[in-house]
Parts: C-alpha cells; structure tokens; sequence
C-alpha cells in the first residue's frame, strides 16, 4: 500500500484544523470520506476527472467532518465586493480557519503561482496583522505569509467554477459527539451510494457523460487523436497520479469491512499509475487499453457498492 504525498489540499487542511482543538483525523480518511474522489465525470469540454458531479469539494469536506462527529462554523460571502476581513481578523484571534477555495494563481508564496490561475486550492489561516494573513498551506508551504491584497484576490476566487459563495471559510471547531466506527462506516456507504444515484442524473441536467459512459467516450478520442494539450496537461500533471492515492485510500477504508470492494479499488490504483507512466511517456494507444480496463472495474466497483444493503 502506498504512502506518500498528494494534492489533498482541503482534507490535509480540515485534518490540521481538527488537530487545533487536540484531535487526529488523518487526511486519507478525510479525502475518502469526503467522496470527491468517486465516479467519473466528463465534461463539455472534452476533459475528463475521476470524481463524481455532486460532491464539490466544500460541501464535502464539512459532510465528512460532520460524519465523524464534528461541529464548526461555515461562512460566506453574500457579495464578492468587500472582503470579511475584519470578521476573519477576529475569528483568527480564537480559532484557526479553512479559506477556500481559493486561486492558487494569486498565492505569491508559491514560486510557480503564476502558472497556477484557475486552480482551486484550500490551506489553513491562523494569524493575522495589518499587512499580511499567515497560513499553513499543505502544497508544502507551511507557515508562510500571503499580502491581504492578494488575499482578496485567491480567496474571491472568481475563476473557480463551483463554491457556494466567494470567502468561504470554516472555523470554531467542536467535537460534539464520538460516533463508533460501525457508524461511521454505515453513514459512508449510505453517502457514497447517493453520490453515484445522483451523478447520473446530474450529468443529464448538465451535459456531462459519467461512468462507464465517460471514460468509453474518452477512450475514442484517444484513439481518433482528439485530446486537446489541456486535456492531456491535465491528465500528466493531476488526473491520474491523483486518482491513484485515492483508490489507494479507499482500498484501505474498505479492507476491513467489504474485501471485493478493496480489492476493486487496488485494482483500479494500480491500473491509474500505470495510465499516469503511459500519458507521461506518450504511450496513447496503450493508455486507451488501460482505461478501457479501469472502466470495467470502475462499473464493477460501482455495482457492487450500489448493492449492498444498509442496516439501520
């Protein structure tokens, strides 16, 4: 089983903001429970991402976070015109804070910020002063500081195509109930299985192709040489290398409890590195195969998670 790095900005920043009041969530199972990382979606414009429709990033975090017994405040803004940061000043004084999605163009820290527009991002704010916020960023930026004028600009995130409001934040976590793994575990599976009922139908109402239907799809564009340079930047710099430590993680979150649906999502993480090794080396006619593969299993994975049935 791999254990490393990757881009598990919002779950590595939910774990660090539980760690403030003396608790340990690990990020794997934040990113898994949170269930991005489930389904497979494409969209209009021809790119494809191993996460379902229905759970964008924000409101999963707190849906996770909530399942393992937590409360917190989530704020936002009803205007993008004036920044909260005199609200967020104050908040910081008692409590860190989750900021996100932000736009990871605007975080000059970053040495390669201004190849990062549009990208969405989340980190941990934890103090303030008059000039600049500070924060711990889980790209590997910890205790870093961020000008407030930039602040507005990331945080406002203009160019991120989902988010219930500009300068989302959480903050003043509790622990309000000790929920027992077996409940945990029966909430996950009741949530995961709305997540694929919904996706379907959302991928109707949006134009997007889901599932098998997706990566099918995707598949013949390979094979006709139809994938644009973004498509396959995307695909070499984050799709697959990410989607593997996922399917690395729920594999795990499911040994214990349903050993075909660990097995399946082995499979599928092992079928993800190599389809990251063939993008990088340009091997496009045996990624096609590859992704194929992953397409059976993913339907396999898929109908097996759909079938088991829930004890109350």
């Amino acid at each position: 089983m791999y254990i490393g790095n990757g881009a598990y900005c919002y779950a590595n920043s939910a774990s660090m903001f539980v760690r403030g009041i003396g608790e340990e969530v690990s990020p794997s199972l934040l990113e898994v429970l949170s269930g991005v990382g489930l389904g497979v979606t494409m969209y209009g414009n021809g790119s494809i991402f191993l996460h379902n429709n229905t759970a964008d990033p924000d409101v999963a975090i707190s849906n996770a976070l909530k399942m393992l017994g937590y409360s917190f405040v989530e704020e936002k803004s009803n205007s993008a015109d004036v920044m909260p940061i005199d609200e967020l000043k104050e908040v910081l004084k008692t409590s860190t804070a989750i900021l996100g999605p932000v736009d990871m163009g605007y975080l000059t820290y970053s040495p390669n910020h201004q190849y990062a527009k549009g990208s969405d991002h989340y980190v941990l704010a934890y103090a303030m002063d008059e000039h600049f916020i500070y924060v711990h960023d889980p790209a590997s930026f910890p205790y870093v500081r961020l000008p407030l004028e930039k602040l507005e600009l990331a945080w406002k995130a203009d160019d991120i195509p989902y988010g219930r409001g500009p300068f989302q934040y959480w903050h003043s976590i509790k622990k309000i109930n000790t929920p027992s793994e077996a409940e945990i575990y029966r909430q996950s599976i009741e949530y995961f299985q709305y997540l694929y009922e919904e996706t379907g139908k959302i991928g109707v109402q949006i134009g997007a192709k889901t599932g098998r239907e997706a990566i099918d799809h995707f598949v013949e564009k390979i094979q006709n040489g139809q994938v644009s340079e973004a498509a396959a930047g995307n695909l070499k710099y984050f799709v697959f290398q990410l989607g593997a430590k996922r399917a690395n993680d729920f594999s795990r979150y499911f040994e214990k409890n349903h050993r075909d649906l660990s097995e399946l999502k082995k499979k599928q993480a092992e079928i993800l590195g190599l389809c990251h090794s063939l993008t990088v080396e340009e091997e496009f006619k045996e990624l096609a195969k590859a992704l194929q593969e992953f397409g059976k299993v993913e339907e396999e994975f898929e109908n097996s998670l759909l079938s088991i049935k829930v004890l109350i």
